[in-house]
């Protein structure tokens, strides 16, 4: 019943797999030549998302965008952008570890519900970023089975982006 691995190339890799009868996980990993400071700065700045992720967007912040990221903030999301699957939701913010770790979840958890979670581990003079969403709710597998190749597709996307905008800062 688990899905197989899918590799997208050296730089990154993209893996899919079923932990549970409704609970699946996307996971990407990519190298960034980067201080993890600099990644996390980029991953952090929620409101610059608009001008190098390929497909989210921040909509809003429940504790408004000048204040630091915390547990707890609700952030509005857009995913998906210019698309015919464009999506606006809700996500609350559940673990900021400063330099290492962001988390946020949402959804509805009999239905469908997300938990994302980038870590960035220091790798020689870079930064290792894994990048995973785990999936749950009555729904899940079926959403995910439809889903799964443009979710993995966006999820490598959007790391290729996070590591252009951290090894390029300001272009």
């Amino acid at each position: 019943m688990a899905s197989p691995q899918r590799n997208t190339s050296s730089e990154g890799r993209s893996r899919t797999t079923m932990t549970s009868r409704q609970q699946l996980t996307v996971r990407t990993a990519i190298y960034i030549a980067a201080a993890p400071e600099q990644v996390w700065k980029v991953l952090i700045d929620l409101a610059g998302y608009r001008q190098w992720h390929p497909s989210m967007e921040l909509l809003g912040r429940s504790d408004g965008d000048d204040q630091p990221l915390r547990e707890g903030s609700v952030l509005r999301l857009r995913t998906n952008r210019g698309t015919a699957l464009e999506l606006d939701f809700e996500v609350t913010v559940t673990e900021v570890l400063e330099g290492s770790t962001l988390a946020w979840q949402g959804g509805d958890p009999e239905v469908f519900f997300g938990r994302h979670t980038w870590t960035l581990t220091s790798e020689g003079e870079g930064t290792r970023v894994v990048n995973e969403e785990t999936f749950t709710g009555a729904m899940a597998e079926a959403v995910f089975a439809e889903h799964r190749h443009t979710l993995e597709t966006q999820y490598a996307a959007g790391d290729a982006a996070l590591k252009s905008a951290a090894e390029n800062p300001g272009t």
